[in-house]
């Protein structure tokens, strides 16, 4: 059984043992982690690719980055793992940058971790009054900018597009108590919502937690990085490698799975042609026709488990 990463309060890696078995990590081989967060799943590959396997990892947090490079510093300065502060979608410039060739796996973890969700002054969390902040990197824009920049249309749609309900009606809600200058934490932003929609105490779900990951997506640009990780894999993995995507709501999925299943079935002659004329070949198959989920042992564990799910792609012409 391979060997486990060290649990942390920092953060605990998801389906650490369907990871290793689909990117098919043993001695010797080579990975880019595209999001190394506390470390956990990085440092799951570092032994299973023991004594001599090598690992870039990326994140674009930086603290995400000081805390792997604090808990795996002795891997550092072996020379098997690098760290660097990069989005994965930056992955296959980071490589060559690094002057490293095409890995024999790619993981990303995708969405916000649960190190940032515990941070209030990220502001990530309605669960203790933090800035409207939700950027995982340094730079940007925050949510309390992308607020005041928006009219009621532009901020419905964004809400829209994270599969928000009553989406005109929270952003009409949301702009109204900025104009009245009580919109200054995330405390404030989710009893705006609430003030919409109520809190029934049935209800097992806050009714804000669609709003914030909608709001968070936007400012992070998530989707659109994953769309370019996706599309990247032929040109990080090499043929006969393995490329792994974990993601946690309906939207990184659908993007994550039709992503592949292009990379798979890149045609894009008509139907009705006999034979493909475009000359778009498949950079592989995909090898998880459903999503991998948590077992119930580790969702007990590690309720964050509960709503992942992991898709892989073998590279290479079949």
């Amino acid at each position: 059984m391979e060997k486990l990463p060290h649990a942390t309060e920092y953060h605990t890696p998801v389906m650490v043992h369907e990871v290793l078995g689909h990117l098919a990590a043993t001695p010797g081989k080579w990975f880019v982690d595209g999001t190394a967060g506390g470390g956990g799943h990085t440092e799951a590959l570092l032994n299973a690719t023991a004594p001599d396997g090598r690992v870039l990892a990326l994140d674009r947090d930086p603290r995400a980055v000081e805390e792997v490079r604090r808990r795996l510093s002795a891997e550092i300065e072996s020379g098997r793992l690098i760290v660097v502060e990069a989005n994965y979608s930056e992955a296959a410039d980071v490589l060559r940058q690094q002057g490293w060739e095409k890995v024999d796996g790619f993981l990303v973890d995708a969405g916000v971790s649960s190190h940032q969700l515990d941070e209030a002054d990220r502001g990530f969390s309605f669960q203790a009054p933090g800035p409207l902040d939700m950027r995982m990197g340094q730079s940007g824009t925050t949510v309390a900018d992308l607020i005041d920049e928006s009219g009621e249309e532009e901020l419905a749609a964004i809400l829209r597009e994270g599969e928000v309900r009553k989406s005109r009606r929270i952003a009409r809600k949301i702009l109204e108590v900025r104009a009245d200058g009580e919109l200054n934490t995330t405390e404030d932003l989710a009893d705006a919502v609430v003030a919409v929609v109520g809190n029934p105490p049935w209800q097992s779900i806050h009714p804000a937690t669609l709003v914030f990951q909608a709001l968070r997506i936007a400012v992070n640009r998530e989707l659109d990085h994953l769309e370019v990780a996706v599309k990247s894999i032929p040109d990080v993995v090499r043929d006969g490698g393995h490329a792994v995507f974990i993601s946690f709501h309906s939207l990184e999925d659908r993007i994550v799975k039709h992503g592949m299943r292009r990379l798979e079935d890149p045609c894009e002659c008509p139907k009705n042609l006999p034979e493909c004329v475009c000359g778009k070949l498949p950079a592989g198959k995909v090898i998880t026709k459903r999503p991998v989920c948590a077992g119930p042992d580790e969702v007990d564990v590690n309720p964050r488990a509960r709503s992942a799910k992991l898709r892989a792609f073998l590279c290479g012409q079949p």
